[in-house]
């Protein structure tokens, strides 16, 4: 299983954002849209062995987590952004009545919204998956070695707080893809087929 977190720092927790302008009013989810796409999608097809958490940490409401689970979605994911973003939006308002951080409410088979912080997230992939740190600074990804069980880590278009990767220290090991600044969709689909080439044909 490959698991991709990504924080969303100004995403909106609420789901009174327009569809029309995803830039403009909701703290960027586009590039969570982007994201998910790029970590799911193939040419004809769906990746089954992916789950992706989008943790959103903007206005107004506490941090929320929807986890997107690769073998039991049964949504389509498109490649536009607008049809992912109603997906979000609709993940959001099931989860606004939401109050203990613990609880998952299932919106479609393979969604889910919970009040799960990046912590709180991390603390659960590590129960079976080894947690790198993708960033610029890294070892190269091609040096590092994975097991069947990974987790990948990585921060939206502002990247991760001082207190996130304080936190990361230790538990997660820092990888690269490149020594320049990419965007997070394009890091995760390199990850993709970077981890597709280790893996045999059937």
């Amino acid at each position: 299983m490959r698991t991709f977190i990504i924080k969303a720092n100004k995403a909106k927790t609420s789901p009174d954002f327009k569809l029309s302008d995803l830039p403009g009013t909701s703290g960027r989810i586009d590039v969570l849209c982007r994201f998910l796409n790029s970590a799911f999608l193939l040419s004809h097809g769906l990746r089954k062995n992916v789950r992706v958490w989008l943790l959103l940490y903007g206005p107004p409401n506490p941090p929320k987590a929807i986890r997107f689970e690769g073998p039991q979605l049964k949504v389509r994911l498109n490649p536009d952004e607008r049809s992912t973003a109603k997906l979000i939006m609709k993940a959001l308002k099931a989860g606004e009545g939401l109050k203990e951080p613990g609880k998952e409410v299932e919106v479609y088979p393979g969604l889910y919204v919970s009040n799960r912080t990046f912590e709180d997230v991390i603390r659960l992939t590590l129960k079976n998956s080894t947690l790198y740190y993708l960033h610029e600074e890294g070892k190269p990804i091609e040096k590092a070695s994975f097991g069947s069980n990974v987790a990948f880590v990585l921060g939206d278009h502002e990247g991760l707080s001082r207190e996130d990767e304080t936190f990361l220290a230790g538990i997660a090991e820092k990888v690269s893809v490149g020594k320049k600044s990419y965007l997070a969709s394009h890091v995760v689909a390199y990850v993709n087929i970077f981890l597709d080439s280790l893996t045999p044909p059937p």
